[in-house]
């Protein structure tokens, strides 16, 4: 499951990647930037979730 949390930040790390000289072209205010904004924002709040909660299992399952 590792694996794919990794592969699945890498891609979302490329597709910020892709979507900034698009942004630069077309301003911030195009409505494409505007939804790519809020799918990159709501992933990257997810994303960070997932990894405390993982985080957070992990700790409790190692002895004391």
């Amino acid at each position: 499951m590792r694996v794919f949390f990794v592969f699945n930040i890498c891609l979302w790390v490329v597709l910020f990647l892709a979507w900034l000289p698009f942004v630069v072209m077309k301003g911030v205010a195009d409505p494409t930037s505007t939804h790519v904004a809020f799918i990159l924002t709501s992933t990257a709040l997810l994303l960070t979730i997932q990894g405390f909660l993982r985080y957070r299992r992990k700790r409790s399952r190692l002895p004391v």
